[in-house]
């Protein structure tokens, strides 16, 4: 992931909340077509549709821009599918890095 990558995702948490959401697991039950399923096999995932302290009116924004910067990727599934979205490389490694800074802002009292 670029610097810049983190500094963006550094200056709009909403952004960081969406990845994360996607970072973790998804238990999907699938009842899907094969297609779908296929997707869905390789880590794919439905639409996170809601995220706490992402108001509703601004996820289709914050997909557009994790897109846009290469973090997230989206795939049209089939005609009943619909769209499924996966993290990029840059994506899981900002996922990475944005856990990897909130451990150690969590450290940082305790060796005070």
């Amino acid at each position: 992931m670029l610097d810049l990558d983190f500094v963006v995702l550094d200056a709009h948490p909403e952004w960081r909340q969406v990845l994360l959401a996607y970072g973790e697991g998804v238990d999907v039950a699938t009842t899907a077509d094969a297609e779908t399923a296929e997707f869905l096999a390789r880590g794919f995932r439905p639409r996170v549709r809601e995220v706490d302290g992402v108001p509703a009116d601004q996820m289709a924004r914050v997909h557009g821009k994790l897109i846009a910067h290469g973090l997230l990727q989206v795939e049209i599934a089939g005609r009943t599918g619909g769209m499924l979205y996966q993290l990029t490389t840059a994506g899981r490694r900002a996922c990475l890095q944005v856990a990897e800074d909130f451990a150690e802002e969590s450290l940082e009292p305790a060796l005070a």
